[in-house]
């Protein structure tokens, strides 16, 4: 088995030497939540999703919270309960849900 890895030199890389990005100049004012909105039921978060905390953890974070929530109340218009997923263990065993997180 070969077992393939990438180590980042952002800061050295000759391409962006520790570059970072930022707002154009004159960009709409509702282009954070344009790109927030689900397509389906594919939710959008992120850091470049942000209104509060542009290009930071604190809002990758926040805007993660957000999808959470929009996808819980999709969840609510179209099944009308959350108990959609029952544990396999018993009623007093906790039960964790594994969950999928892409990045594009």
């Amino acid at each position: 088995m070969q077992i393939q890895h990438l180590v980042s030199r952002w800061g050295s890389d000759v391409n962006s030497l520790g570059s970072y990005s930022y707002d154009a100049v004159g960009k709409p004012h509702d282009l954070y939540e344009r790109l927030r909105i689900p397509v389906d039921n594919l939710f959008f978060a992120g850091e470049a999703t942000s209104t509060d905390h542009p290009g930071s953890v604190h809002g990758a974070y926040h805007t993660g919270q957000l999808a959470a929530e929009d996808c819980r109340m999709r969840v609510l218009e179209r099944y009308g309960e959350l108990d959609l997923f029952h544990p396999v263990m018993g009623e007093d065993t906790p039960a964790s849900v594994p969950l999928l997180i892409s990045r594009i």
